[in-house]
């Protein structure tokens, strides 16, 4: 597991229970202030045929975060590899509603649901 301690966050990579599964863990919010560490490895791994990102300890995001977000989904469907938002709270799901980007960001319940669907 690789650590990324930045202001008020804390991003980890692991593997998934299968192999072409990598997973983002982020604890904290995720803002302006510190989204480039977490795009930085989001972008480490585009290889990966599936990514997974872990929301269970982020209480919120900003818009810019959200954007990044976007960029993700874009990035993985231009070059047909999945991914998905997972344990994402309620107060970012309404962001999502508000602002639109719900109905095309990907969102599972719970990693093994993900999992399965994704791989």
């Amino acid at each position: 597991m690789e650590h990324h301690p930045t202001q008020n966050i804390h991003i980890e990579s692991a593997v998934g229970t299968r192999g072409d599964v990598q997973i983002i863990k982020v604890r904290g919010p995720l803002t302006i202030h510190n989204f480039f560490d977490f795009q930085d490895l989001t972008r480490q791994q585009s290889g990966a045929p599936v990514l997974l990102i872990d929301f269970a300890d982020v209480p919120y995001i900003d818009s810019a975060a959200l954007g990044s977000l976007v960029g993700i989904h874009v990035s993985r469907s231009q070059s047909d590899r999945k991914y998905a938002l997972v344990h994402v709270n309620e107060r970012i799901r309404k962001m999502f509603a508000v602002t639109g980007v719900e109905q095309f960001l990907v969102t599972y319940d719970s990693i093994s649901a993900a999992e399965a669907a994704l791989s």
